[in-house]
């Protein structure tokens, strides 16, 4: 860039001298703007070429790190350790699902810190059914995260002694099914002994 610029001073004395020096001048000018644009282009193609190739790089490091995916018994184990469940806690249904108890639940409540609300969503005593929603939430690496769901309570769908008690029924189908969701059970097929009807 610097011999340019020489060379461009050096021919404009040059040029002032001759008689056509003007004209000469001018194309000189237009010459050497045309050639600092073309530099100016090649310098912009550059860039984009090295960022274009830093990003690819970027995804071919990002593509050879290896990512352990957990297998669904890893996550359970996991889960169960963090959540400080026991044998005591889970059992296997012999429709060949896993069930937490509801002890197993309120470990979870407590050990995560979890807070559920209850709404109302219907309800008739006297028909005996209840439908609750439940929003659960829960602080994870420092983030809150919010979770809904709903417990639901009829004659076709209780047995036994949990006929006379719908909105109780309600609200623990709804508790279970709203914490074993923010907690990370549900994703793994995992469900709360309240909302097994046999």
């Amino acid at each position: 860039m610097g011999r340019m610029k020489e060379e461009f001073m050096q021919m404009q004395e040059d040029m002032m001298t001759n008689e056509t020096g003007e004209h000469l001048l001018r194309e000189h000018i237009a010459i050497h703007q045309q050639k600092q644009e073309e530099q100016e282009n090649i310098n912009q193609t550059n860039y984009k070429m090295s960022n274009n190739l830093t990003k690819t790089k970027m995804k071919k490091v990002e593509n050879n790190t290896e990512v352990k995916v957990e297998t669904k018994k890893e996550a359970l184990r996991r889960l169960y350790i963090e959540n400080g469940l026991t044998e005591e806690d889970i059992y296997k249904d012999k429709r060949g699902f896993v069930i937490i108890t509801r002890t197993g639940i309120d470990k979870i409540v407590s050990k995560q810190k979890i807070t559920v609300a209850y709404e109302v969503i219907s309800m008739d005593i006297e028909k005996g059914y209840c439908v609750l929603k439940a929003v659960a939430s829960m602080t994870v690496n420092g983030e809150a995260r919010n979770m809904m769901s709903f417990g639901e309570s009829a004659d076709n769908n209780l047995m036994g002694g949990g006929k006379k008690f719908p909105v109780a029924m309600a609200e623990k189908r709804a508790m279970s099914r709203v914490v074993l969701k923010i907690a990370g059970f549900y994703e793994q097929g995992v469900f709360g002994q309240d909302e097994i009807v046999d």
